[in-house]
C-alpha cells in the first residue's frame, strides 16, 4: 500500500465502530462505496445529549496511514446549534503537537484549538474513544444553553 493514501479494508473497520455508537442511525461511504474517500454517518438529533433538531447533525471520518503518524480528522457538525469540533492529526497545527482538538460555536468568530493525546494507539480505538469524548462529554458542555 501506498503511504498517504486511504485504505478500504481500514474504512470497513472504521465503519463498524460508527456503526456501534447508539446516536448513530447511518453510515455510508464518501463519495459511494467504491472510491471510499471518507467514511460520513448521520447522528440521530434526539440521541444527543442535549437533544438537538430537526436537521441530523453529521460525523465524518477521513484516515490516510502515514507513517510515523496516521493523519486523520475526525469531524462532528450539528447544524441546529451552528456547533463544530474535531480531532485532527495532520500538518496544520504543528505547534499544537501531533494531534489536536478544535470546537466552534455559533458564539465564535474562530475555532478553539487545543493540542491532545489519545489512549489508543489503533486506529479503530482511537475513533472509539473519540466517539466516547464527543457523545458523553463534547456535546454535553459545549451545546448546552
Amino acid at each position: 500500500m501506498n503511504p498517504g493514501v486511504e485504505n478500504p479494508a481500514l474504512y470497513r473497520t472504521l465503519w463498524d465502530i460508527l456503526e456501534r455508537q447508539a446516536e448513530v442511525i447511518s453510515v455510508r461511504f464518501e463519495p459511494d462505496a467504491i472510491q471510499k474517500r471518507y467514511l460520513a454517518a448521520t447522528v440521530d438529533p434526539q440521541r444527543v445529549v442535549p437533544p438537538t433538531g430537526p436537521d441530523s447533525p453529521q460525523l465524518e471520518v477521513h484516515w490516510k496511514l502515514t507513517p510515523p503518524h496516521d493523519e486523520f480528522r475526525i469531524d462532528y457538525a450539528d447544524p441546529n446549534l451552528d456547533f463544530h469540533c474535531g480531532w485532527h492529526q495532520d500538518d496544520d497545527h504543528d505547534e499544537l503537537g501531533t494531534a489536536h482538538f478544535q470546537y466552534q460555536t455559533a458564539s465564535m468568530e474562530t475555532p478553539h484549538r487545543e493540542g491532545t493525546e489519545f489512549e489508543a494507539a489503533s486506529p479503530p480505538k482511537i475513533l472509539w474513544e473519540c466517539c466516547d469524548d464527543l457523545f458523553e462529554t463534547v456535546i454535553p458542555e459545549y451545546t448546552a444553553l
